[in-house]
């Protein structure tokens, strides 16, 4: 069997965002349990072409656009040039990521197509947009995201409320829809966690202190900023010594280091840029709890590899987190933009000193997210779908 993925973007090549991520380790894990897999990507023409393992190959198509265009049209001419390319290959299904199969659904004698819209956020800000913006959003990312959805043989969402979006957003049959969510890697991070030899000491934090951890693109819809309060809140009040880790980058990280420095909390946030995944889950070590403040998007990989790390989850109670945050088992939901709940929640792991026990249940609840588990699911979908 063959599969094509298609995605603009890709981990290890692109940005370090949750789509690219995905994209990644489902070809890695595929290719793992014997699927061929090619990658068909927008690398740089001096990345053309890259075999990451004998059973997985990244192919990059040349760039179609000059990059003074915007992203949209961008993204819009490489779904032409994936269809373009997708016509001279064989294959058994593409598994297209977001538009990216646009332009070959309406190919005569076409191959079986999944498609994974991952996040719908565009639609969502369609009414708060200018006229001008509307309608070349409309034109390059909406409507042939509704055609691509509509016309797909098999349709992929990360959990149940995704599935009840995409049914209302686009008139999806439930039928058509099928759930298959983020993963981690287990036993790397294990390895990770089993050779860390990083100390609270080398960061300056003591013994004495909480030490909270986010991990994110610093991005409007991620909420740092309300975990920012959230920590001067702890300090004003005397509440608890509390520290935090910043894990990230983004369009949001000038405004984010104001606000601690107009809060007077340089002491209390140790930040980091992008780092190596071992580094990162090394951080995860010396942290007691994991605080995401999303305010909207699937499901996220941070709470997942936090979980791995045995860590308790206070995150927003959106979107598919409360599929794996359990209120009250494993962590604590919170209502977004809430810093006091934000607040409540840490207090009450710490009052009630639950970290160990709600660490160990945050453990063997994403035992069912190894990506080993998504594969062989994507696998079964896969093999349904060319028998039809």
């Amino acid at each position: 069997m063959k599969i094509v993925i298609t995605s603009r973007s890709i981990w290890g090549f692109h940005s370090f965002g949750g789509m690219e991520r995905y994209v990644y380790f489902l070809s890695k894990y595929l290719a793992k349990n014997g699927i061929e897999v090619e990658i068909v990507t927008s690398l740089s023409q001096e990345q053309s072409e890259a075999n990451v393992n004998e059973n997985m190959r990244i192919t990059s198509l040349p760039p179609c656009v000059n990059k003074r265009f915007s992203g949209p049209i961008r993204y819009w001419m490489f779904s032409k040039n994936c269809a373009k390319y997708l016509k001279r290959v064989e294959f058994d299904i593409v598994h297209a990521c977001g538009i990216t199969a646009y332009h070959y659904l309406g190919s005569k004698g076409r191959r079986s197509v999944v498609v994974q819209p991952f996040g719908n956020e565009e639609f969502k800000a369609r009414e708060k947009e200018n006229l001008a913006k509307r309608m070349y959003l409309d034109l390059f990312i909406r409507k042939p995201k509704i055609y691509c959805l509509r016309h797909a043989d098999v349709v992929v969402s990360e959990g149940d409320l995704q599935s009840q979006e995409i049914m209302e957003l686009f008139r999806v049959p439930k039928e058509k829809i099928f759930t298959l969510p983020d993963g981690v890697e287990l036993d790397f991070i294990q390895k990770c966690i089993s050779c860390s030899k990083l100390t609270r000491e080398e960061l300056g934090i003591q013994d004495a202190e909480v030490v909270l951890i986010n991990v994110n693109r610093l991005a409007p819809n991620k909420g740092v900023s309300y975990l920012i309060d959230a920590l001067w809140i702890l300090k004003s009040r005397n509440k608890i010594n509390a520290k935090l880790i910043l894990v990230g980058a983004g369009p949001e990280e000038r405004r984010i280091k104001e606000q601690i420095k107009r809060l007077g909390l340089e002491d209390k946030v140790i930040h980091f840029k992008n780092i190596p995944d071992e580094k990162m889950f090394q951080l995860y070590t010396l942290a007691d709890i994991s605080v995401t403040p999303t305010l909207y998007e699937g499901l996220p990989l941070v709470i997942l590899e936090a979980m791995a790390c045995g860590k308790p989850i206070v995150a927003s109670n959106v979107s598919e987190v409360p599929q794996v945050v359990r209120h009250g088992e494993n962590g604590f939901l919170v209502p977004p933009r809430d810093p006091e709940a934000i607040v409540d929640a840490i207090l009450e792991i710490y009052n009630k000193n639950l970290f160990r026990e709600m660490g160990n249940k945050s453990k063997e609840i994403v035992k069912d997210y190894d990506w080993n588990i998504i594969a062989k699911k994507a696998i079964s979908k896969y093999e349904e779908l060319i028998k039809r």
